[in-house]
């Protein structure tokens, strides 16, 4: 649902500021006497693709740029730390100062702050924590991410700073699926009936408890949030505003980037990152992301319900070239389903080589053949001709798209690619209508394959929209969840992975670094795969 308008006196008086907010020096006009380090004062100014669509996360979608902003507004139980390439992430206090686990593990019990206030002055306590975990699980309201809570049975409040979870089992992400949603206001939200969450817009009774608030909102244009004084992280947040501003156009935002007039870009186009690096008043950061591309055929379609084509046609592009030439060294060749920067990842997988005297071969094996002397293959009096489908907005994908129609050529296949629009290729995709598509995933730091590489079924949600089936990975991935130690976990892992990249329901392509640009006069900054606002509450400007 979309925000309609701007909500409270809190918030008219915000759009009353945005002028001045935006027009004002960025920066603090002048630092303590002979002090180091961050200080107190100005505003950071963000270029955005989209505006927020809500501020209830149970109500959106699962957008990740809606989540990172979610971040700011509301707490969590604690926070994740970026540490998922040894181990299972580790958490820091947030709302909870400590935790234990039970003597069996099937309990833990968390600690609250009592010094935590919602915007309206209302504490935050343990009903607001049990009513977020209500919400989460209620097939009405229908959130994303509805089964990460499966092997939770109950949220008991002890007293108004103490709850329990409880568990129907032991495993290796209790602390995560705990931790997963942000807290929301039972007093404030808990009013509306649950079969009226999807239609509500919750801008209108929005209370939050985070280190910003919002303080205004001009729909499809800005969003300011400023310091949430009650927060009690203090005196942090140091930066006064945080300014959103919506710039559908990465190229318009990377010229008012140059030009001054924002402060940060979240996504760099890798052909623009030199001329943002070698700028002397801006920073490159780059990082690898959690984000990985690949092309997904549709296993329910011939031929590509064939593993031996599938796997020719992975073998017949020359995906190191494909990666180096459009992302211009920055990405990685992927390897198989779990991301090579995560601990669960197989070391001992090795890239599907490029090797076409084999994609020949697997091709013939399969009943393809030149039958007529054209240059095409063909098996049954059909050429393989098949639709190579793309975001038509994406000139990353489109550049892909061209350089694997080449690729394909030389073994005989004949790919056309195929520009669509966004939400019309997701319907697509949804509904199985497609041959092949370039899509891209961001991979959560739970490493489930639930999910995307399970046999898709009426009664579960999926993101397998290939209709990738393999009775042996379903069962490995049903073991692997259930287990409670993750070095026993690794070597189910290990298998799957080995399995699915031996089947190649996809073609793994790349695996792609973030790139941010930002003013140098910005400190404090620590971009991460986990968000880009992931200490925004130590960001301060710098001299």
């Amino acid at each position: 649902m979309n925000p309609r308008h701007a909500r409270s006196p809190l918030v008219a008086l915000g759009l009353a500021m945005v002028a001045s907010a935006c027009s004002d020096k960025p920066y603090p006009a002048t630092a303590p006497d002979g002090a180091e380090g961050p200080r107190r004062g100005g505003q950071c100014v963000v270029g955005a693709l989209a505006d927020v669509s809500t501020f209830n996360e149970y109500q959106s979608a699962g957008d990740s740029y809606e989540l990172q902003l979610m971040e700011l507004l509301f707490p969590s139980l604690m926070v994740e730390q970026p540490d998922f390439e040894l181990h299972p992430p580790s958490f820091a206090p947030s709302l909870a100062t400590s935790w234990e686990f039970s003597q069996d593990n099937r309990v833990i019990t968390f600690h609250l702050r009592p010094d935590a206030r919602w915007t309206d002055g209302v504490p935050v306590t343990a009903n607001d924590v049990r009513f977020t975990y209500l919400v989460q699980k209620d097939e009405r309201i229908g959130a994303p991410g509805l089964e990460i809570k499966d092997y939770i049975t109950d949220v008991e409040v002890k007293d108004a700073h103490t709850v329990a979870f409880h568990f129907s089992r032991v495993y290796p992400y209790q602390l995560m699926d705990a931790n997963d949603g942000h807290i929301i206001p039972e007093h404030a939200w808990g009013k509306v009936p649950m079969d009226k969450w999807r239609a509500t817009d919750f801008e209108e009774i929005l209370v939050t408890s985070g280190p910003f608030r919002v303080a205004a909102h001009n729909p499809q244009q800005t969003l300011i949030l400023e310091r949430d004084p009650a927060w009690w992280g203090a005196p942090r947040p140091y930066l006064d505003r945080l300014v959103l501003r919506v710039i559908p156009d990465i190229a318009s935002q990377l010229a008012q980037l140059v030009a001054g007039e924002i402060h940060l870009v979240e996504v760099v186009p890798p052909r623009e990152a030199g001329r943002i690096r070698d700028h002397t008043e801006l920073e490159l950061v780059e990082y690898p992301s959690r984000r990985w591309g690949f092309v997904a055929w549709n296993n329910r379609r011939a031929p590509f319900t064939d593993r031996r084509v599938r796997k020719a046609l992975s073998l017949a592009v020359n995906r190191k070239a494909l990666v180096d030439s459009v992302y211009f060294g920055h990405a990685r060749l992927a390897v198989g389903p779990v991301l090579s920067s995560m601990w669960a990842f197989n070391r001992n997988l090795a890239p599907l080589p490029y090797d076409l005297a084999q994609a020949r071969a697997l091709l013939a094996e399969a009943g393809w053949r030149d039958s007529d002397g054209d240059g095409i293959l063909d098996r049954g009096g059909k050429p393989f001709v098949f639709d190579l489908a793309y975001p038509s907005a994406n000139s990353l994908r489109a550049d892909m798209a061209v350089i694997i129609q080449a690729d394909l050529a030389r073994v005989g296949v004949v790919c056309r690619p195929q520009q669509v629009e966004y939400a019309a290729l997701l319907a697509r995709l949804d509904a199985g209508q497609f041959d092949a598509s370039i899509s891209a995933w961001a991979e959560a730091t739970k490493v489930d394959l639930t999910a995307p590489w399970t046999t898709p079924s009426d009664t579960q949600g999926t993101s397998n929209f290939m209709g990738y089936s393999n009775p042996e990975v379903d069962r490995l991935i049903a073991a692997a969840r259930e287990e409670a130690d993750y070095a026993r976990a690794k070597v189910l892992l290990d298998r799957i992975q080995e399995i699915i990249v031996d089947d190649q329901p996809v073609t793994f392509i790349y695996e792609a670094n973030d790139l941010v640009g930002i003013s140098r006069r910005i400190r404090g900054a620590d971009f991460n795969a986990l968000s880009t606002f992931f200490n925004i509450d130590e960001w301060y400007w710098g001299p």
